[in-house]
């Protein structure tokens, strides 16, 4: 693997994450159903989302790392 695929591979991680644990919870917690909602109810709806999120990112590293993509 050259340092280029290296680095657009690593990038392309980076962003998922960023994505799944940053940009769509906030996306979350703005909808109106949810920000209405009381703070026990936000923080879950957010955790579940950050968690989901974070939870799929690992498996698809470990899934990929096994297929020999990363």
């Amino acid at each position: 693997m050259s340092w280029m695929n290296a680095y657009v591979r690593g990038l392309l991680i980076f962003v998922y994450f960023v994505i799944a644990t940053v940009i769509i919870p906030n996306f979350v917690v703005r909808l109106d159903s949810v920000a209405r909602s009381s703070s026990i109810v936000q923080d879950l709806a957010v955790l579940t989302t950050w968690g989901a999120g974070f939870v799929a990112g690992l498996y698809l590293l470990r899934r990929f790392q096994r297929k020999g993509v990363i």
